[in-house]
């Protein structure tokens, strides 16, 4: 299982606010580009490679448009957390590697989502002020590429989502109306020209992404942990046993990611660099093994020159425990 908050902003064209009810100056919408912040919590589980799923609560935002007509001054607010979306997305996952201790992990997913809008119309004229509540809800659906562990500290990883969201709300009802409003309660705002006044959240976005994850595995997390020199841990001296354990019985994936997270702590343990390097000969990785054995032998341990090109075995890139 693990953990995201997402801050970023969405780039939208919205129908110009002022076009939404019968008071527009022109029977034809107009549009506004608009940079719309958003924020996320995401929970989501990676189960056997190369598969996730995330359940996802997020808000934007509030947006203003305010215009003077001959019958008055109109302003139209979407305040912050007026709009309130949650979503659902399955996502293809894949690893690449970075360094010999660490990789990004890269998401693919379709979001399907469903959102709700709430604001105020205020108007003002001679006459006096009126103002009228609306909402709608809607569903919407989008893309995204996820990139993570571009910095990862301990069990946190820190990276970027980039994806295009489809989400129009096209029907708004009306509510709690007074002044030159009275009478409106229940209707559908409409354009001048008669058709539905709508909110269109569809655009592109980019998002800072920050995660927490249980199993460190998770995200491949990068160096850190206790400084060299110090005495073995209880965890490091479990992770070592598994890593061997693992390797005996065949399941070389286990074993990478554990020599991997027991050498971000202990990187001067020759042996155990000695057999991560045999373990990524395995994976056809040789320039990464040449690294290991390098590290090796500059620890006082004899190694094999790894060849040019290893091996014919390219499987698909090491899970962790706990992770796909």
């Amino acid at each position: 299982p693990y953990m995201f908050l997402s801050l970023g902003a969405r780039q939208v064209s919205d129908q110009d606010m002022a076009e939404f009810f019968a008071y527009g100056s022109g029977s034809q919408p107009q549009f506004v580009p608009s940079q719309i912040g958003e924020a996320y919590l995401t929970a989501g589980y990676r189960f056997t490679d190369p598969f996730a799923l995330e359940v996802a609560g997020g808000t934007q935002m509030g947006r203003e448009q305010s215009n003077s007509y001959p019958f008055g001054a109109v302003d139209l607010q979407v305040p912050s957390g007026g709009v309130s979306l949650v979503s659902i997305a399955p996502l293809f996952c894949f690893e690449t590697f970075e360094s010999v201790t660490s990789t990004w992990l890269n998401q693919v997913g379709l979001r399907v989502e469903y959102a709700q809008i709430a604001g105020t119309e205020t108007l003002e004229t001679s006459s006096g002020l009126g103002t009228l509540n609306f909402n709608g809800q809607t569903a919407g659906w989008g893309l995204f590429y996820r990139l993570v562990n571009l910095w990862a500290p301990a069990r946190l990883s820190v990276g970027l989502e980039a994806g295009y969201e489809f989400l129009r709300f096209g029907s708004l009802s009306a509510g709690s109306p007074t002044g030159p409003f009275a009478g409106a309660s229940g209707s559908t705002l409409r354009n001048l020209d008669g058709s539905n006044a709508y909110l269109d959240d569809s655009g592109p976005y980019l998002r800072l992404v920050v995660g927490w994850a249980r199993d460190s595995s998770t995200f491949r997390r990068g160096p850190g942990g206790v400084q060299p020199g110090t005495e073995r841990s209880a965890r490091d001296e479990g992770l070592l046993a598994e890593a061997q354990a693992d390797r005996r019985q065949g399941d070389d994936a286990a074993a990478l990611e554990c020599y991997r997270d027991y050498l971000r702590d202990r990187p001067r343990d020759g042996r155990a660099w000695l057999e991560l390097g045999l373990l990524y000969l395995n994976y056809g990785k040789s320039d990464f093994a040449q690294r290991c054995f390098l590290k090796a032998r500059s620890l006082g341990i004899a190694t094999p020159m790894a060849p040019a090109s290893a091996g014919s075995r390219t499987p698909a890139a090491p899970g962790g425990r706990g992770s796909p």
